[in-house]
């Protein structure tokens, strides 16, 4: 990179005060981005997870769980805060015919999140006691 490109970046002009941190990320929280999906002909909106979201997806152990719960928790009537299912909706949808359109719905939560899915499947093809130290 040139000197000249390295001066570039987006620098404050000067440093913010604690206050003025808090406020601008507190304050104001960012609002999750969403994915457009169809499902069974359906179309649903995905909302990104919250950090709280995902720290409670690692604690289920489950995968089956842990993709319905991805379903239930982030699917929303597109254009509103109004979620589609609810808990009681899970022994329904794991009787659903499993389809690529679900496996797009957990590309598109993954995606989200910022996970690499290639990374991802990569790893989980790997012999994991290969990495053992």
């Amino acid at each position: 990179m040139s000197k000249k490109d390295s001066t570039k970046k987006d620098i404050p002009t000067k440093a913010l005060t604690r206050d003025e941190i808090r406020k601008a990320l507190l304050g104001n929280a960012p609002k999750p981005t969403h994915k457009d999906v169809t499902l069974f002909g359906i179309k649903l909106e995905l909302r990104q997870p919250t950090l709280g979201g995902i720290l409670a997806a690692q604690d289920i152990e489950d995968a089956r769980e842990r993709a319905v719960d991805t379903i239930v928790n982030y699917s929303y009537v597109p254009g509103t805060n109004e979620r589609v299912f609810e808990v009681t909706d899970k022994d329904v949808i794991l009787g659903w015919p499993f389809t690529e359109e679900l496996v797009t719905i957990q590309v598109a939560v993954a995606e989200m999140t910022g996970v690499d899915i290639t990374e991802a499947e990569t790893e989980l093809k790997g012999a994991p006691l290969d990495k053992r130290s």
